[in-house]
C-alpha cells in the first residue's frame, strides 16, 4: 500500500508514456479521459496523444 505522505511518483505516467504502453487502445483512451477530467494534461498533450492513437501503425 502506498504511503499517503509519499505517493509513488514512479507510477505516475505522462500521456506520451501511456501511448507507448502495450495495452489495448480502449484502455489508453480511458486513461486519457481520466487525465482530462482531473485536469492533468494540456490541450497540446491531448491532441498529440489522440492523433497518435488514431494514426495507423508504421
Amino acid at each position: 500500500m502506498a504511503d499517503i505522505m509519499r505517493p509513488p511518483y514512479s507510477e505516475i505516467k505522462r500521456p506520451d508514456e501511456i501511448v507507448r504502453m502495450t495495452t489495448a487502445d480502449n484502455l489508453k483512451f480511458a486513461v486519457l479521459i481520466g487525465l482530462i477530467e482531473v485536469g492533468q494534461v494540456t490541450n497540446r498533450e491531448v491532441v498529440n496523444t489522440v492523433l497518435h492513437l488514431v494514426s495507423p501503425l508504421e
